[in-house]
């Protein structure tokens, strides 16, 4: 993996993190609504993933999931590229939704590499 300066990993983690909490707020939502929350548990646990492979790539952190699991998620992190630059293009240059945005993708971009290495 590439080396990554101090700075965007903290953001990274930080917008992994951010991620995480949104998708367990919408999975809430989702099963009081009574509608099907397979999706969702995907993206979560892709999500849980892959920041679990942050922390063990770089702080040497135990990275408890199989080799399935790793496969699996990073197939479903891939999957999300399409609509995030698809998002992209609707924010304004600069924009903090625009630079949020920009700070997700790297995040799960710097997730699939920590994959690919575990």
């Amino acid at each position: 993996m590439e080396p990554v300066a101090e700075t965007e990993r903290r953001h990274s983690i930080a917008s992994l993190d951010s991620s995480i909490r949104k998708l367990e707020k919408t999975l809430t939502s989702v099963e009081r609504k009574g509608s099907s929350t397979t999706v969702v548990s995907k993206r979560l646990k892709a999500l849980r993933i892959g920041l679990s492979a942050l922390h063990a790539v770089w702080e040497n952190q135990a990275y408890p999931y199989s080799e399935q699991e790793t496969s699996d998620a990073k197939e479903i992190l891939t999957s999300l590229f399409p609509s995030l630059h698809a998002m992209a293009v609707k924010f304004k240059p600069g924009s903090s939704q625009a630079t949020l945005l920009a700070r997700r993708v790297r995040s799960l971009e710097l997730a699939r590499e920590a994959l690919d290495e575990l």
